[in-house]
């Protein structure tokens, strides 16, 4: 069964709420479990209502711009929910991933009307210059706490209620702001309207044949587009129970699904080789309950899936998206393709160009160029303006093949791809070679400076635990799968992989550790 995109089935995040509050208001809504607390529907269209009618009282209304520092899970919840209730727009912010410097960048570009925190923030951690600042309490509320805005199920007056529903959004209104690096390194600032917050999230639920009955978690920071599209949005139109952790536990992963009864995990690359380094047998022996988990925000090599698969016996779903774009490829369960990102999502346009912009063959890499109503409206520009994304094609710099049936293959970004002596070399290619080695857990490629050649090829490997590796082996062993020209110039054994705070590789910190070693 495909969503449907019609603008006529949207409806406000707080028609939603009312919905699961008025049908079932006893099941628990979002479940932080790493404190052990919850929220029950009733309670929490209750609270949104109480902290929205507070923040309206400061100020906050239509289209203002709020910074929302995120604080864990059910209050970041609660206060996002809040701030959409008034139709505001939410800057998630995650200080601890995108720096002090990118944060107060960011402020400069945005301009916020207010900043709300909760209690791990505090009034040091606030960027130099930042206006009006408010803290939030916890839920429930404890005794005494010293917060400007209470998370407590107050009782509203007629008049209170009718002005919050005069003041709900319209699916064309700007939802929020999100904050990326992306994969470029370089800060920007997306734009999305409630309308393609409403089609991603239909999106997810069609990928992951999400359920009202389901058990959600993700211990992903809301600061990222990602969860907020594969958690946030469908909890509010399925009406499921979310679970949430501040950040991922390999140790604690195993408890939290047999505990809650999990159904359904987010998951990207990097946890899924962290749970591989660990023992298997509590997480094989407490995942009965556990249907899928995806994995996303960065490449999956195709020996990761199947390994895990097969040491875990748990079903991983691989999509691809960006910030930009929301969800542009997936796979299902129904429909899955291991090293692929699986068919083009319902209301994409994918297409896969040269760099003439033709239409490339089957089978033929070229760069990934999107259509659709589920993009961004564009990046938010320092003078204020926007650059617009959607109503054009969107050129993602992602390099990729169609398979004749249709399935698309990542295969990295058009940055990466080495050009080596006339022959385009895809980073990908090499680091499958290598992780098919039995002894290497994790591998990365990049291109660096070569007189003769204009570029070389360099690759870097983490070994397995308990295994025993040496270079020119695994040169000897990349030989035996790739031709001769794509063949890495050296294999360099290191300890861990460099990433940025949201697990994407650094190929940068890998060409300057290259330049070290190389003198």
């Amino acid at each position: 069964m495909e969503p449907r995109h019609a603008a006529s089935d949207w409806l406000s995040p707080a028609q939603w709420l009312e919905r699961h509050a008025a049908r079932d208001p006893l099941r628990a809504a979002v479940v932080d479990v790493d404190r052990d607390q919850r929220i029950r529907y009733g309670e929490l269209a209750v609270v949104v209502d109480s902290v929205a009618l507070q923040l309206r009282e400061r100020g906050v209304g239509h289209g203002s711009r709020v910074v929302l520092i995120i604080d864990g899970g059910i209050e970041t919840v609660v206060m996002w929910l809040a701030l959409w209730r008034l139709a505001a727009v939410v800057c998630p912010f995650d200080i601890s991933q995108i720096g002090a410097t990118a944060t107060q960048v960011a402020f400069n570009t945005l301009k916020p009307a207010l900043l709300l925190h909760g209690q791990r923030l505090g009034e040091a951690d606030i960027p130099a210059g930042m206006g009006p600042h408010l803290r939030f309490g916890q839920w429930p509320p404890a005794p005494g706490e010293l917060a400007a805005i209470r998370l407590e199920a107050a009782a509203h007056a007629p008049h209170q209620r009718a002005a919050l529903h005069r003041a709900g959004p319209r699916a064309q209104d700007l939802a929020a702001a999100c904050c990326t690096s992306g994969s470029t390194g370089r800060m920007k600032i997306v734009l999305h309207d409630h309308a393609s917050y409403a089609l991603n999230g239909l999106a997810s639920t069609h990928l992951l044949d999400l359920r009202q009955s389901d058990h959600l978690l993700d211990y992903r920071s809301f600061s990222w587009y990602s969860p907020q599209i594969l958690s946030l949005m469908p909890f509010l139109q399925l009406g499921f129970t979310l679970h949430l952790a501040r950040q991922f536990s390999a140790s604690r992963f195993p408890e939290w699904i047999a505990r809650h009864g999990i159904t359904v995990a987010a998951g990207v690359p990097t946890v899924l080789n962290i749970l591989l380094g660990h023992p298997l047998e509590r997480l094989r022996a407490s995942s009965a309950s556990l249907r899928v988990m995806s994995s996303s925000s960065a490449p999956l090599a195709a020996s990761t899936w199947a390994r895990f698969e097969r040491e875990t016996g748990i079903s991983i779903i691989n999509l691809y998206g960006s910030s930009e774009g929301g969800w542009i490829c997936g796979n299902r369960l129904v429909d899955r393709r291991i090293g692929s990102v699986g068919r083009p999502v319902p209301g994409m346009d994918v297409h896969i160009l040269d760099t003439q912009g033709a239409p490339c063959a089957d089978g033929e890499p070229g760069e990934v160029v999107i259509e659709g109503a589920k993009l961004a409206l564009g990046t938010l520009q320092p003078d204020g303006t926007l650059r617009p994304i959607r109503g054009q094609a969107f050129r993602t710099r992602d390099l990729a093949v169609r398979e004749a049936d249709g399935v698309v293959r990542l295969l990295g970004r058009m940055d990466d791809l080495v050009i080596r002596g006339g022959v385009k070399v895809s980073p990908g290619e090499i680091e499958d070679a290598l992780l098919a080695h039995p002894g290497v857990a994790e591998a990365a490629a990049v291109g660096v400076p070569d007189a003769i050649y204009g570029q070389e090829v360099v690759a870097f490997v983490v070994a397995r635990e308990d295994a025993v590796l040496d270079s020119p082996a695994l040169q000897a062993h990349a030989a035996e799968q790739l031709p001769r020209a794509k063949r890495p110039l050296a294999v360099c054994i290191i300890d861990a992989l460099p990433r940025n705070a949201r697990g994407k590789l650094r190929p940068d910190a890998l060409q300057a550790l290259w330049r070290e070693m190389v003198g």
